[in-house]
C-alpha cells in the first residue's frame, strides 16, 4: 500500500543561544558578491540589522536595505516595493543579489519568500497563489528570525492582495529557506502582545498539524513535543520576556511545530484565521487563540480517541476518555488564552457578523483547510465563525 510522506524544512537550521555567530562560517562558502536584506523599521532600531551588516562587511559582501514592511501583515504592494529593488529582474542573467536576508518575525520572512520567488520566476506574487505553482527555485534566502510564527523553516508564504481583501496561502519547496537562524536572545525583546501572539501561532500550528491528514508518526512527534512546550513555557515569557530559558523552550517549539505543520498540513483553523487578518488586519496568532477551541471541538469527532488522549497525556491533562479529553484540551486552550491577555471572542478584534458571509467564502478556497481532518462546508465554516464571536 503506497502511503508516502515526504518531509520539507530549511537545508540548515541554527539554533540557541549565541547561533548567529555560526552565520559567518555558513556564508564562507558561498561566494556571495551582494545582498538584499528584508526588514522593517523596528528591527533596524533594535541593532539586529546592524549586527548583520557588520557580518556582512567583514565578508565583503555588498548588500541594500529593504525595510518597507511596514505592518504585521505581508502585502502584495510590500512584496512589490522589495522587487523594485531588481532593476533587471527580468533578465536573470543581470540580475543584482545572489541572497536575500530576512531579519524579524513571519511578515518580513513572508514578504522575503515572496520578493525571492517572483525575482526568478517572473510576474506577479499573486499568480502564485496556491500549492506548487512556483516551478523556478527563488534566490536563496536567510532567514533570521525574532518571533515564533516559524516561518523561516517553512514553504508557505501568507500575502495579503489588498485588492480583495485576501490572504493568500502560497506553497512550494522552492521557497524554503536555505537557511534559518533562531537566536532566542533576538526574541527577549518582543513585547508581552507579540510574544502572547505568536507564541499562541505556535500551538496553533502543533495542534492542527497533529491532527492534519497527511500527519505521520514524525510530524506528530514534533507536534506533540512543541504542544507541551508551549503550555508549559509560553506563560512565562509572556510574565517575563527575560527569562531566558523560557525564551529558548519557546524557540524550539515554534521550530517543531513549523516542520511538523510544513510536512502535515494545517486545517480550517488557518483558512479561517488567515481571511479575518486580510479583511481586519488585526495581528495573525491572536485570531488563532480566539478560533482553537472552537476548531478543535469541531474536529473532535473525526480525529482517533488514541490521538486525543495521547495529546492530552503530553500537556500534562491526562484524560479517561475522548470526551472528557476534548473537554479537558479545549478548557487548557481557554486558560492559556486568558493568562496571556488574549480575547474571548472575535468581537472583541472588531469582526461584524454581517462580514460573515465573505469570509467563509474565502476561507474555503484557502488551501490551508485541504488537510482538516473533518470536511468542513461552506455553512460549517460560517457556523465556526459565529460561535467564536
Amino acid at each position: 500500500m503506497e502511503n508516502t510522506h515526504n518531509f520539507f524544512m530549511s537545508k540548515a537550521n541554527l539554533i540557541g543561544f549565541g547561533a548567529i555567530k555560526d552565520l559567518t562560517n555558513e556564508l564562507l562558502a558561498w561566494k556571495l558578491k551582494k545582498a538584499l536584506i528584508v526588514t522593517d523599521r523596528n528591527m533596524i532600531g533594535l541593532g539586529y540589522v546592524d549586527m548583520i551588516e557588520n557580518m556582512l562587511a567583514n565578508l565583503f559582501i555588498s548588500y541594500d536595505i529593504f525595510d518597507g514592511v511596514l505592518h504585521p501583515n505581508p502585502t502584495v504592494s510590500f512584496v512589490e516595493a522589495g522587487l523594485s529593488f531588481f532593476p533587471n529582474r527580468f533578465n536573470l542573467l543581470s540580475r543584482d543579489y545572489d541572497l536575500i536576508i530576512s531579519i524579524g518575525g513571519g511578515t518580513n520572512h513572508d514578504c522575503a519568500k515572496g520578493i525571492a520567488a517572483v525575482a526568478t520566476n517572473g510576474g506577479s506574487i499573486i499568480d502564485y497563489e496556491g500549492y506548487n505553482k512556483i516551478l523556478e527555485p527563488a534566490l536563496p534566502h536567510i532567514a533570521i528570525n525574532t518571533t515564533y510564527s516559524a516561518a523561516e523553516v517553512t514553504m508557505f508564504t501568507i500575502i495579503t492582495d489588498e485588492s480583495r481583501k485576501v490572504k493568500m496561502t502560497i506553497a512550494s519547496p522552492n521557497i524554503t529557506p536555505f537557511i534559518a537562524v533562531n537566536d532566542p536572545m533576538f526574541t527577549v525583546t518582543m513585547p508581552p502582545e507579540v510574544t502572547a501572539a505568536s507564541g499562541m501561532d505556535a500551538l496553533c500550528h502543533s495542534i492542527e498539524a497533529y491532527c492534519a491528514t497527511e500527519a505521520s508518526p514524525l510530524t506528530d512527534a514534533l507536534a506533540i513535543g512543541a504542544a507541551k512546550l508551549v503550555f508549559s513555557f509560553l506563560p512565562q515569557a509572556y510574565e517575563n520576556g527575560n527569562e531566558l530559558k523560557a525564551r529558548e523552550q519557546m524557540t524550539y517549539a515554534s521550530i517543531m511545530a513549523g516542520m511538523a505543520f510544513n510536512n502535515a498540513g494545517l486545517g480550517c483553523l488557518h483558512s479561517m484565521s488567515h481571511q479575518l487578518g486580510g479583511f481586519y488586519h488585526q495581528v495573525h496568532g491572536t485570531y488563532d487563540g480566539v478560533l482553537l477551541p472552537h476548531i478543535f471541538e469541531f474536529n473532535a469527532s473525526s480525529i482517533p480517541e488514541s490521538k486525543i488522549l495521547k495529546l492530552t497525556k503530553a500537556v500534562g491533562i491526562p484524560a479517561k476518555s475522548k470526551e472528557e479529553a476534548v473537554e479537558l484540551v479545549v478548557a487548557a486552550i481557554k486558560k492559556l488564552c486568558r493568562d496571556i491577555g488574549l480575547p474571548s471572542g472575535l468581537k472583541k478584534l472588531g469582526v461584524h457578523e454581517s462580514d460573515i458571509d465573505v469570509l467563509a467564502q474565502n476561507a474555503v478556497k484557502d488551501i490551508a483547510s485541504f488537510t482538516n481532518p473533518r470536511r468542513a462546508t461552506l455553512e460549517d465554516i460560517k457556523k465556526l465563525y459565529l460561535s467564536a464571536l
